[in-house]
C-alpha cells in the first residue's frame, strides 16, 4: 500500500484539496484555544473553581504556542527528510486527542497540559504550510493562497473567541470542538498526499521525495539574513497581535462591557487579520517601495494595540480593531513567504526555515507576554499592558528597514 501511494501519479490539482485541509487544520486548534479567550479570566475561573492572575490566564491562552517553541524547527527538518503527510498527519491526530482529552479536565494544570498537545498540529502547519504550498504551487501564486491559509487562520480565531457569546458554558463549548477534532483528524487521515513530483513535473530527487542532510538544512538557514530578519518581524507581529486579542475581552470586561459584547469585540482583531492577510500580498505589489507600506502600517497599528480598547464608543472601537488587525496580521504572509523567495533557501529547505522562524516567533508570543509583560506592568493593568503591545509594532517598523524585500520580489 505504502509503495502504491508513493508512486502514484496525482494531478497538480490536487493541491487545491490539500489547501483545503490545510484550512481546517489550522482552523481546528485556533477555534479551540480561542474559546477561552472568549470566556475571559473571570469564566475560565468559575470553570476551573479557582481564581487566576493575568499570568496564569496568558499561560493558559498561550499553552498552546508552546510545542511551536520545541518543535517547530524540528518538525520542519522531519519535513524536508521526510514529506508532509506523514509528519503533520501525526501533528493532527496528536492535537485532536488534546481537545477531546480537554473536556475530561477539571484542574488548572491539567488543562494547561491538554492545550499544550493541543497546539502541536498548528506548530506543525505554521512551520510547514509555505513548504506545504510551494510543493504544489508557483512562487506567485504560492504568496497568495498562503494569505488565504493565514486569513483562515484568523477567521477560525475570531469564531472561537465569538462562540463564547453562543455556548452557554465553558464545558459545551468543549464537548463541541472535541466533535469537530475527531473529525478534522479522519479527514486528514483520509485525503492528504504529498506532491512528490513537485512544481511543474520536476524530479523527485529534486523535490519533495529527497531526503536531505538535516546539518546541511540548519546551516542553510541558520546563515540566512532573511530568515533572521523574517523571525524577529513573525515575533514582534505575531506576539502583539495574539496577545492583545487574548487579553482584549478580559480588558472590556474590566470596564464593565458585558460578557458576550466583549466575546464579539474580541473576534474585530482576527476578523480585521483575515482582510489583511487576503489583501495585503496584493496591496504591496502596487507599491514600488513596500518597505514604506509595511513601516507606515505598523506605526498606525501600534496606536491601534494601544489606545483602541479604549473607545467608549462600541461601533468606533471596532472599526478601529478590525482596521489594526488588517495592519498586524496583513503583513504576515509577506513575510512567512519570504524564505520560498530566497535564493539560499527556497523551497528545497522552506520546511526547515519555516520551523526555525515559527521556533523564535512562538517563543516570544509565549514568553513576552506571560513573563515579561505582565510582570512588568502588574495584575489587571490593561492600559500599560496595551501599550506594551503596541511597542513591539514600533519595534517591527524597525526591522522592516533591514527585511530583504526587493530579494523577495526579484525571485518572485
Amino acid at each position: 500500500m505504502k509503495e502504491r501511494i508513493s508512486t502514484k501519479k496525482i494531478s497538480p490539482r490536487y493541491g487545491y484539496v490539500v489547501l483545503i485541509l490545510l484550512c481546517i487544520g489550522i482552523t481546528l486548534p485556533n477555534f479551540a484555544q480561542y474559546q477561552i479567550t472568549g470566556f475571559g479570566k473571570e469564566e475560565v475561573s468559575r470553570f476551573l473553581g479557582l481564581s487566576l492572575t493575568d499570568s496564569d490566564f496568558s499561560l493558559l491562552n498561550m499553552s498552546p504556542l508552546i510545542p511551536g517553541a520545541f518543535l517547530s524547527l524540528v518538525s520542519g527538518l522531519l519535513v524536508d527528510r521526510f514529506g508532509p503527510r506523514k509528519v503533520i498527519v501525526t501533528g493532527v491526530v496528536l492535537t485532536a486527542a488534546g481537545v477531546v482529552l480537554r473536556v475530561f479536565t477539571s484542574s488548572y494544570g491539567a488543562l494547561v497540559a491538554s492545550m499544550i498537545l493541543m497546539g502541536v498540529c498548528a506548530t506543525f502547519l505554521n512551520s510547514n504550510g509555505p513548504k506545504v504550498i510551494g510543493t504544489w504551487f508557483e512562487p506567485n501564486k504560492a504568496s497568495i493562497l498562503l494569505g488565504v491559509f493565514l486569513a483562515v487562520a484568523n477567521v477560525s480565531m475570531s469564531i472561537g473567541t465569538g462562540s463564547a457569546a453562543v455556548f452557554g458554558t465553558v464545558n459545551t463549548a468543549f464537548v463541541w470542538s472535541a466533535g469537530i477534532a475527531v473529525v478534522v483528524a479522519a479527514l486528514w487521515i483520509i485525503f492528504m498526499r504529498d506532491n512528490k513530483a513537485g512544481v511543474g513535473g520536476a524530479q523527485e530527487k529534486e523535490n519533495a521525495g529527497e531526503k536531505l542532510d538535516l546539518a546541511t538544512c540548519i546551516k542553510t538557514c541558520a546563515g540566512s539574513k532573511g530568515v533572521w530578519i523574517s523571525a524577529s518581524c513573525m515575533l514582534c507581529l505575531c506576539t502583539a497581535a495574539v496577545a492583545s486579542t487574548q487579553f482584549l475581552p478580559t480588558a472590556l470586561m474590566s470596564r464593565g462591557v458585558e460578557r458576550e459584547t466583549a466575546s464579539l469585540c474580541g473576534m474585530c482583531i482576527t476578523l480585521g487579520g483575515m482582510a489583511g492577510c487576503l489583501l495585503s500580498p496584493l496591496l504591496s505589489t502596487l507599491f514600488k517601495k513596500p518597505k514604506l507600506w509595511m513601516i507606515g502600517g505598523g506605526i498606525l497599528a501600534a496606536l491601534g494595540l494601544s489606545f483602541a480598547w479604549k473607545i467608549t464608543s462600541i461601533p468606533v472601537m471596532v472599526v478601529c480593531l478590525v482596521l489594526t488587525g488588517f495592519l498586524t496580521s496583513g503583513f504576515t504572509p509577506i513575510i512567512s513567504s519570504l524564505p520560498l523567495r530566497l535564493k539560499e533557501i527556497g523551497p528545497r529547505y522552506a520546511g526547515t526555515a519555516g520551523g526555525f522562524i515559527a521556533t523564535i516567533q512562538l517563543l516570544g508570543n509565549v514568553v513576552l507576554p506571560t513573563y515579561v509583560i505582565c510582570n512588568i506592568v502588574g495584575d489587571n493593568n490593561y492600559d500599560a499592558m496595551f501599550i506594551c503591545f503596541g511597542a513591539l509594532s514600533v519595534i517591527f517598523c524597525v526591522l522592516c528597514v533591514f527585511l530583504p524585500l526587493d530579494t523577495g520580489r526579484n525571485k518572485a
